[in-house]
């Protein structure tokens, strides 16, 4: 019996290639099921969203296999051909923040298990400009660490990567002047950290409790780093940070649809782990259930 037809888009250079040894085994799964199945391996940055705009009116489903880098990528291409396509995802990068907090098994098959017992969910999506991102855009400390690793690294160590080349930033953080504009609240001022975000956890930098985060309530968790004017400052609003307590004087921390940040100078942002473009004014919108995905977890 025919379920339908998937485009089955793959990052061969994503992650510690693991999947390689599961492939055929997703492919037959997926056959055996009923689906008739295409296979795309991506080349180049850019290259997965091009597939997508190029043949989405022939696919049911697009099935993603890499990183939060290679969804993102085919996630944009499902928003640009303006077509309602059910969304797979096979994580495979080296951390998978987003799988996670989706609630996506990192065992392929097992990921392939939630699309055959249809486990599907709804969420929200964040454009950035004229882009998009699944779960995460920011600026300042850390940030720069995910698309400043070399993939081999990424590959070798996974979470043990970002954490050793985010340390080598401590002696160097930049203090950003920001202007933050939402209906919340708007404050201007200088900055260690920013972030615009819809999971739980953030690349290793911090995490949120999960009863601070639903993933399709039309709203994206914003946290703002205001920068330290001491070391004993400093070393206390990251801890504070570390135990999630937000009553430190300089972090901020609150729930949003929109919001501007806006800075006097080009200011590098990360979406979804990847360089963002250096911006001096970017205006996020939280587009309610724009998609579905396989996932567990909507809250």
């Amino acid at each position: 019996m025919k379920c339908g037809k998937i485009l089955m888009i793959v990052n061969p250079r994503a992650g510690k290639m693991t999947f390689h040894n599961s492939f055929y085994a997703v492919i037959k799964t997926l056959s055996l099921a009923g689906y008739e199945v295409s296979v795309h391996f991506t080349s180049c940055p850019g290259d997965a969203t091009d597939t997508v705009l190029l043949n989405a009116k022939n696919y049911d489903m697009i099935l993603a296999c890499g990183g939060d880098g290679t969804l993102n990528e085919v996630l944009t291409g499902v928003m640009r051909a303006e077509r309602p396509l059910r969304l797979g995802y096979i994580p495979c990068g080296s951390t998978n923040d987003f799988a996670a907090t989706l609630g996506i098994p990192q065992k392929p098959q097992e990921a392939v298990g939630q699309i055959l017992q249809e486990q599907f969910i709804q969420m929200d999506l964040g454009s950035f400009n004229e882009r998009f991102f699944t779960y995460t855009a920011s600026f300042g400390a850390f940030t720069a660490t995910s698309y400043e690793t070399s993939q081999n690294l990424k590959n070798a160590l996974g979470h043990l990567a970002y954490v050793l080349n985010g340390a080598k930033q401590l002696v160097n953080m930049k203090r950003i002047p920001m202007r933050i504009e939402a209906k919340e609240h708007t404050e201007e001022g200088v900055y260690l950290y920013g972030g615009v975000t819809n999971t739980t956890t953030i690349g290793g930098v911090y995490s949120l409790p999960e009863e601070e985060v639903e993933l399709n309530d039309g709203k994206f968790e914003v946290m703002m780093v205001r920068y330290p004017k001491t070391v004993p400052e400093y070393t206390s609003t990251v801890l504070n940070l570390a135990v999630r307590n937000y009553n430190d004087p300089n972090i901020l921390f609150f729930h949003t649809d929109h919001v501007v940040f806006e800075s006097t100078e080009a200011v590098p942002f990360t979406l979804d782990g990847e360089f963002g473009g250096d911006q001096t004014r970017c205006e996020i919108h939280c587009l309610h259930n724009a998609y579905t995905i396989n996932g567990t977890r909507e809250r």
